[in-house]
């Protein structure tokens, strides 16, 4: 390792890997409403559009949280936490239906592991700013 550089602990690698994944995932159902909305006659062309907008947002800001994550900010536990909350709810809504209920189930367990590795105390240690650190020492 070269001089200047901090090693990442693995929990900071597996949170921003499951932040990737589900960014990568999020924009292929963007890419799909997409798709959707182009290939079928929209009753509210106003609604699919906009729905596939916030997708594509998601998709940019879940990417750079997971970049961001990598790059050891501080800012990004708190962003990941809120968006495994926001994905367990989603969860459920598949785990009250009838149709892929292991769809729901595939995200409860990707969820749980992005808050635990979110709240692993090394990653706590990894994203802490200097600021902070210098604070704490008086």
């Amino acid at each position: 390792m070269s001089p200047g550089t901090t090693r990442r602990p693995v929990t900071v690698v597996l949170l921003a890997g499951v932040l990737g994944v589900e960014a990568a995932i999020l924009a292929a159902v963007t890419a799909f409403l997409v798709a959707e909305t182009a290939a079928q006659e929209a009753k509210f062309l106003a609604s699919s559009l906009a729905l596939a907008g916030l997708a594509l947002l998601g998709t940019v800001l879940l990417g750079l949280v997971a970049v961001s994550t990598l790059r050891l900010r501080a800012w990004v536990r708190g962003a990941a936490i809120t968006w495994q909350i926001m994905q367990l709810a989603v969860a459920w809504v598949f785990l009250q239906g009838d149709l892929a209920v292991w769809v729901g189930w595939v995200l409860v367990a990707i969820s749980l592991l992005g808050i635990v590795a979110a709240v692993h105390p090394a990653t706590g240690r990894a994203l802490r700013r200097d600021d902070d650190e210098a604070e704490a020492r008086g």
